[in-house]
């Protein structure tokens, strides 16, 4: 079972997209800070980390760079997370390493079809 985590300061995003996981057959874990988050993937190299852009003290963008500047992102697809997909939050979360942007609220087909995609790349 590969594992997946998902990075936001929302507690109600993480239960959701808990189950979401639990669907897609996948152990999942919820971090609520940027902090939280980087810690996790660098200890256990998820297959997949969902990262809410808009986060206090450490934001999306900042988890995602530190990932890259520790060779992390080539382990782990990255997708950023965002209320607001944008042209700027797109390219930014392109030129940081992201493999991909989803829109808030989650769509549970496209993140169980991400989590699936992914099986075959670990």
């Amino acid at each position: 079972m590969q594992k997946v985590v998902f990075i936001d300061d929302d507690p109600m995003m993480l239960r959701m997209a808990a189950f979401i996981a639990k669907k897609a057959g996948a152990e999942s874990a919820g971090c609520s800070s940027g902090e939280e988050g980087l810690a996790y993937i660098k200890d256990n190299a998820p297959a997949v980390a969902f990262i809410d852009v808009e986060m206090p003290v450490m934001n999306g963008f900042e988890v995602l760079g530190a990932l890259g500047e520790n060779g992390v992102c080539e382990k782990t697809k990255v997708y950023m997370m965002s209320g607001t997909v944008n042209e700027e939050v797109v390219s930014k979360a392109s030129f940081l390493g992201a493999a991909g942007v989803i829109e808030k609220p989650l769509n549970a087909a496209e993140v169980i079809e991400i989590i699936k995609k992914s099986e075959g790349e670990v």
